[in-house]
């Protein structure tokens, strides 16, 4: 049964050292590879949008890697990609996926574990990626500022920095903290249980992070429920623009739902470089 600690109201976090429920936030909704495969199984467009973005690169790395959802398959198609994530067990996901491939997308494969901001590899990419809302888990100027130091020393001269990040939505932001929000029923991959499921949402404008908790409550055992906290940084357009501009970075394309010519607009798609 998966078991996390209690997840601090937003008062209380800020009682209590506040990078706690920073690591919970980042962490804990990529506990359990199977689930996160669950959630996002029909999650195709942004692989589209970076097999695009990358298609002339045969070096790239990776930030927020995962268990492999985006690095696989432009490894597949022949690209040499090293992955970096903060999640050992979505490393270790990815490990087992790839031993399921074949020996020249293995070789093809560089996995390392390590806090985005900090960890520094003895090589520059063509590309860096910064996949699928992994920039959100920075949460202040000072931790943008650290990845995006991290991304120009990755860089090769004339290298480009891509991201994309999903846009804040004014019917999420203004949610009742204190209302579930349900769907009916689900099974929980890992343990095959059916459970109750329900999230909450609970923003606070001051720091601009979205605290969503997600309840699990299995139908045979209500006491035995659980809970996930993710934390998302929400950024606006001129913002990232902004930030970009003053840590030295060049704004090349803007995509508007990764390309993928649907409506309304939710996220966006960002093509930058190092400004010289």
């Amino acid at each position: 049964m998966p078991r996390v600690p209690p997840i601090p109201s937003r008062t209380e976090a800020a009682v209590h050292d506040s990078n706690s429920w920073k690591a919970q936030g980042s962490l804990s909704h990529y506990t359990e590879p199977s689930y996160y495969d669950k959630c996002y199984a029909n999650r195709h467009h942004d692989i589209a949008f970076y097999e695009t973005q990358t298609a002339s690169a045969q070096t790239i790395l990776e930030y927020g890697c995962g268990n492999g959802r985006i690095a696989l398959p432009l490894a597949r198609r022949g690209a040499h990609v090293t992955g970096v994530d903060l999640s050992i067990p979505m490393l270790e996901s990815f490990r087992e996926r790839l031993g399921r491939e074949p020996k020249p997308v293995r070789d093809r494969i560089t996995l390392v574990h390590g806090d985005m901001r900090k960890k520094r590899l003895k090589r520059r990419f063509e590309v860096v990626l910064c996949t699928f809302n992994t920039f959100l888990h920075l949460y202040d100027r000072g931790d943008v500022e650290q990845f995006l130091a991290c991304v120009r020393n990755h860089l090769e001269p004339e290298g480009k920095f891509i991201m994309d990040t999903s846009l804040p939505l004014i019917e999420e932001l203004a949610r009742n903290p204190g209302r579930p929000y349900r769907v009916p029923r689900l099974k929980y991959p890992p343990t095959g249980q059916v459970v109750r499921y329900a999230e909450y949402f609970d923003y606070d404008p001051m720091s601009q992070v979205m605290r969503v908790t997600m309840r699990f409550e299995p139908f045979d055992d209500p006491k035995a429920a659980w809970s996930v906290l993710l934390a998302h940084r929400q950024f606006h357009p001129q913002e990232i623009e902004a930030l970009f501009h003053y840590n030295g970075f060049q704004v090349l394309s803007v995509h508007p739902n990764l390309d993928d010519g649907t409506t309304p607009l939710d996220s966006l798609g960002w093509v930058a470089r190092v400004r010289r």
